[in-house]
């Protein structure tokens, strides 16, 4: 965690050393008519008005020296894509020689801009013979063309899935599998999804005199930082999401955010899928210390905003004025659920209806799954079923399993000995149940994983966390395995002693 923390730090603070941004100046979206527009505007129009007009200054402005522009060119006889590559000189050369000279009448240019997130901007320019998504990034006061990927009708006919939806989700599809690629180390993952050309452009500041330069990391490299495991991330940092931006002739434009960095991409097809090739890759510069900590004893307990499970919203800061126990069953395990945390649901409940603890100790208890509604709803429908594995892990037929067997049956026994009446009330009223089906809570506390306890499968690390009244997170309890959590007893003589 401290090297995470720090690497950010690091990051951060190169990136408002060589750009002068300040995180509050950086804004998602684009101002209409903003000076910062008209710059990017003019590098676009100099880029492809340049070249149909025969002026090859207007390019060499326009574009960087280290450009990786491509073309995706479909060959009919072998089915297969090749690219095929402009250089800075090539295109340069070609502006002063009027190898693409059309008339001013003819050029039918047009520029829109995707996305401004200094100091890095993606373009679509549309123009009579080719439409291209452009990469910018602002280096030393200047905006430069960086990366390039271009397609024109004519050779993008060989596509023959016309459902723009059905497309957009493969484009996802393979654009989260290489972000998980990278996450997990997984050398596969991203040989499937990564086109063999890849390269992505980060920037680097360059001595002491505030100049910055530009750095690629090519497929070979990528492969091999997964294969060393070089930046695989915690699961609770996997926080990862994808903005689709714009997408024609078989390219595409896609934003990504992760925990730590923003990548806009440009993806093509190949007959056998998408494939993520340009990728333009900044420190997230919105960043502050607390987003990367976890929750700690003694302190503020991090604010939060959940939809309820049984209508309306949850808002931490509202209830102040209250303690709040707020429980993180485990949920998933595998294809069933985790019947001890439905349990502890379930013998919550027995307390409250019996001793009425929420009123006696100025409590409120919640709980939190990091799934949809419809994932929740089998939560609570399962219980009963659950119950019923219970009572037969309790109390297995005679002579059945061995000496280990017979030892849980004990113990489960004596950790969790009662049965509950399921057929008076609704289960689901109990106590709010938040949705956190973006896992938004659950990453930013460290508990959301998608292995636990030897089982494969999206859940959280079960824990329970008291808030007091003021807002101070007094006590937490993260398990280490499924069957490890306090019992009620023991629980609430550290509420009460930590709430008199």
């Amino acid at each position: 965690m401290k090297n995470i923390i720090l690497t950010v730090l690091t990051a951060f603070v190169l990136v408002v050393s060589a750009f002068g941004q300040q995180p509050g100046e950086i804004s998602p979206g684009i101002r209409k008519h903003s000076p910062t527009e008209d710059s990017i505007r003019a590098m676009a129009l100099d880029y492809s008005d340049g070249y149909y007009s025969g002026n090859g200054d207007r390019m060499s402005r326009a574009i960087h020296p280290d450009l990786n522009k491509a073309f995706p060119r479909y060959i009919a006889r072998t089915g297969m894509i090749a690219l095929n590559y402009s250089t800075y000189s090539s295109l340069v050369e070609a502006s002063y020689a009027k190898a693409g000279f059309l008339p001013d009448t003819a050029r039918h240019i047009s520029v829109s801009i995707l996305y401004i997130d200094p100091p890095v901007a993606t373009v679509r320019v549309n123009s009579a013979q080719f439409n291209d998504y452009l990469q910018m990034i602002r280096i030393n006061g200047e905006w430069k063309i960086i990366n390039v990927l271009w397609n024109s009708p004519q050779n993008a006919g060989w596509i023959k899935e016309k459902d723009p939806d059905k497309e957009k989700k493969n484009v996802e599809t393979a654009v989260m599998a290489y972000i998980q690629g990278m996450q997990r180390a997984d050398m596969g993952k991203l040989k499937d999804c990564v086109a063999p050309d890849f390269s992505r452009v980060s920037m680097i500041q360059i001595g002491t005199k505030g100049r910055s330069a530009i750095q690629r990391t090519r497929f070979e490299a990528l492969l091999e930082n997964a294969r060393a495991g070089t930046g695989r991330q915690d699961e609770a940092l996997r926080n990862n999401d994808i903005q689709f931006l714009d997408m024609m002739d078989g390219i595409s434009m896609v934003r990504v955010q992760t925990a730590n960095n923003i990548e806009f991409l440009q993806v093509y097809k190949d007959p056998q899928g998408w494939k993520v090739f340009n990728s333009l890759s900044t420190p997230r510069a919105d960043l502050e210390l607390q987003d990367l900590l976890p929750a700690i004893a003694g302190e503020p307990m991090p604010l939060f905003k959940l939809p309820v499970y049984q209508g309306g919203d949850f808002v931490l800061q509202d209830h102040k004025g209250k303690n709040i126990l707020l429980m993180f069953p485990r949920g998933r395990v595998g294809n069933g659920w985790c019947l001890f945390c439905q349990y502890q649901y379930l013998e919550l409940a027995d307390l409250e209806k019996k001793e009425q603890i929420q009123k006696k100790y100025n409590l409120e208890v919640v709980f939190v799954l990091p799934y949809a509604k419809e994932l929740i709803d089998k939560w609570f429908s399962t219980i009963p079923e659950s119950m019923k594995t219970l009572e037969g892990i309790r109390n297995p037929p005679a002579g059945q399993g061995g000496k280990t067997q017979q030892q849980f049956a004990g113990w489960t026994r004596a950790h969790f000995p009662k049965s509950f009446d399921l057929s008076a009330g609704n289960l689901q009223t109990a106590f709010p149940m938040l949705i956190d089906e973006k896992k938004t809570l659950s990453k930013r506390l460290k508990l959301f994983t998608e292995f636990w306890d030897g089982v494969q499968s999206e859940q959280n690390i079960s824990a329970i966390y008291l808030i007091d009244k003021n807002g101070i997170l007094r006590w937490k309890y993260i398990s280490q395995m499924t069957e490890d959590r306090p019992s009620m007893d023991h629980l609430f003589d550290i509420v009460g002693k930590i709430l008199k």
